[in-house]
């Protein structure tokens, strides 16, 4: 079917065209782990030359739209007048007998689902038009609320809360789009520009994936990986930023830094061959601590100790910023079940023995040991 007959199809729908219209060979779906199109687009899938896969379209479908979403269906039989019906998603597999050939069309969907429309969005409140606050605005100012959506998006990935990742996920978008479009209105780079350079980035650093290296395990992947960073760092760095641990953020928390200087080091053959000489490393620090004559090289054996612990913890494959912080979350909530206990007695913590607070701290871990037995 030409074009000119899928428009005359379309003009008897009630598609508004200001948002353009795409027309996509069905049979291109094949492979594919996300759609053709973006929410904001009239889309037209047309399966003509081969029958519809609705298994592959129903699964590609259903990662950007609600099962309740309404998708106009149009049977091809070039023996009669086409005819047009509207399915939700969650039935689409429902008319793998009656559907072999024809179109599926989406209406364009402007409600806050695309890319593009959240970048209209935020192009709009740094315009004279939108909100002074967003207008002042600069990379400098906007900082901090990148470090503080960064930690907000951790505490919901913690908690285990789904919903509360999902919010602070789009918090941290936000401040993503945010300072692209700064970027945008001093004429350095746009959201799309900065989307071009991390897929090709990524394809590059994927020949296991795009190309015909091989990669049998994760740590083939992570060598080449490293292989492939090299290379980046001597085509785009000066000589002084070639280092491996140069382009290591050096604001990162210190535990984190010190966990990222170990595993790009590891990378390149700079570790223990086996966990015994990491636990006597440990060993060997807290002896050098308890010897220090002073108090600065007790202080340089404290950082020695503590950067022989995060090796430790690399080596178990844990995260020592994610480790500590989950200890932090254990002691708030034990130094608040004593705070609760002592109150619920009638006493002040400073009436209690440090005796006493140790025994209302036993019982709170057996607590937290019990619930995570009974899987609460």
């Amino acid at each position: 079917m030409d074009f000119s007959k899928i428009l005359t199809i379309v003009s008897r729908l009630d598609l508004d065209m200001k948002y353009g219209l795409k027309l996509i060979p069905g049979m291109e779906i094949t492979g594919r782990h996300s759609l053709l199109h973006q929410p904001d687009e009239n889309a037209i899938y047309e399966f003509i030359d081969e029958p519809i896969d609705l298994p592959i379209l129903t699964r590609l479908i259903s990662r950007v739209y609600s099962p309740n979403y309404q998708i106009i269906l149009i049977n091809a039989d070039l023996n009669k007048s086409p005819n047009s019906t509207e399915i939700l998603v969650k039935d689409l597999e429902k008319i793998s007998n009656s559907f072999k050939r024809g179109y599926l069309i989406f209406k364009a969907d402007i409600s806050s689902r695309s890319l593009l429309s959240f970048v209209e969005l935020i192009a709009h409140l740094r315009s004279p038009e939108g909100c002074p606050w967003d207008r002042k605005q600069t990379h400098e100012t906007l900082r901090t609320n990148i470090l503080e959506e960064t930690y907000e998006v951790l505490e919901a990935i913690d908690s285990g809360n789904l919903a509360s990742l999902e919010e602070e996920l789009g918090d941290l978008l936000l401040q993503i789009v945010l300072q692209s479009q700064i970027a945008n209105e001093a004429g350095n780079f746009n959201v799309y520009d900065m989307i071009r350079g991390i897929h090709n980035k990524i394809v590059f650093r994927h020949p296991h994936v795009f190309s015909d290296w091989d990669a049998k395990d994760a740590s083939t992947v992570i060598k080449n990986w490293e292989i492939l960073k090299s290379e980046e760092r001597i085509e785009k760095e000066p000589l002084d930023k070639q280092s491996l641990l140069e382009s290591v953020p050096k604001n990162l928390p210190a535990l984190a830094l010190a966990q990222k200087y170990q595993e790009r080091a590891a990378r390149v053959g700079f570790d223990w061959p086996e966990i015994t000489p990491v636990v006597e490393k440990i060993e060997e620090e807290i002896n050098e601590f308890v010897q220090a004559p002073d108090a600065a090289s007790r202080e340089n054996e404290l950082g020695d100790l503590l950067f022989a612990m995060v090796n430790l913890i690399r080596w178990y494959g844990f995260d020592a910023e994610s480790l500590l912080r989950q200890m932090n979350q254990r002691f708030l909530k034990r130094f608040n079940f004593i705070e609760r206990t002592v109150a619920g007695q009638g006493r002040k913590m400073t009436d209690l023995t440090l005796a006493e607070m140790n025994e209302i701290w036993e019982q709170a871990k057996l607590m937290e040991s019990t619930s995570a037995q009974n899987g609460q």
